[in-house]
């Protein structure tokens, strides 16, 4: 039976404290044994239904999406 890694995803931010680092690509990564490249394709689409918050760098001065926090608003639904 497949895993929908973008449910896997939330469950580990929805056991994340809203003051701590952010859930990088690379440490979902490695948590699921995928490549950071599938973590970045869910990561998006999460972000853009608004079940994610986004977690920025800038990137040679441009903002660039490098991992995932819980909606603030996640806990309260």
């Amino acid at each position: 039976m497949p895993i929908d890694m973008e449910l896997q995803i939330l469950s580990v931010l929805q056991g994340m404290n809203a003051s701590a680092r952010p859930a990088t690509f690379g440490d979902l990564a490695r948590r699921f044994g995928v490549s950071s490249d599938l973590i970045a394709v869910h990561a998006k689409q999460l972000v853009a239904e608004g079940r994610a918050q986004p977690s920025m760098v800038n990137v040679r001065g441009v903002p660039t999406l490098h991992g995932l926090m819980p909606k603030p608003d996640a806990s309260k639904s």
